[in-house]
């Protein structure tokens, strides 16, 4: 620990991800900083130093951690993409890795547990879902532009049912029969995603 106190920036970049992981495995009002500091190797003093409380803990793992998480599994694979089997594709990755306490997982279990009760938690998350459909949405204005999606869809609009469909899906990886679910919830979004496809293609 001693260490640790000379190097600051190890020490935050420890908390932070002892958090994600506590965060992730017992949700925000599950998590004690007791736990945190133990995971991270961190005296109670040390934590303080950096956050003042669980919150502000909490939205700078959010900021820091789980928003580039989410944009590594969603945005950056579709950034150049503009065809309906990359996103297909995808899917089928994505939801194959689905189980508690990965970023999907996570965003959606702290999303159902803080909201409408920290307004300063929610507004965080909205920011990744935001970022997040504004990522699919411009995915599917260029597969329009592109002509292999059907011009007359509303790329903003699908975009938000898709992500809300994802983050559904993501609180199944919880149940004991998620393996099932989730293969039923693809085939079922894969035959959805095909109606967005251009007749000309």
């Amino acid at each position: 620990m001693n260490q640790r106190k000379k190097q600051p920036l190890l020490t935050r970049a420890a908390l932070l991800d002892a958090a994600g992981e506590e965060f992730s495995r017992t949700g925000y009002v599950g998590t004690g900083l007791g736990s945190v500091t133990l995971r991270a190797g961190v005296t109670k003093g040390g934590l303080f130093h950096h956050f003042p409380d669980k919150r502000s803990l909490a939205q700078a793992w959010i900021a820091e951690r789980l928003a580039p998480a989410i944009a590594a599994l969603w945005h950056i694979p579709l950034e150049q993409a503009a065809t309906l089997d990359v996103l297909k594709q995808l899917c089928r990755q994505r939801f194959s890795e689905l189980a508690p306490g990965d970023a999907t997982s996570a965003l959606s279990a702290l999303t159902a547990e803080s909201r409408g009760s920290d307004g300063l938690l929610v507004a965080g998350l909205e920011e990744i879902f935001e970022a997040w459909r504004g990522a699919l949405g411009d995915f599917l204005e260029r597969g329009k532009s592109a002509g292999g999606i059907h011009r007359s869809i509303k790329p903003a609009a699908e975009a938000a049912f898709l992500v809300a469909l994802i983050v559904g899906v993501a609180v199944t990886a919880n149940s004991p029969h998620n393996a099932a679910t989730r293969r039923a919830c693809l085939s079922s979004l894969e035959d959805y995603l095909e109606t967005l496809r251009s007749q000309a293609t």
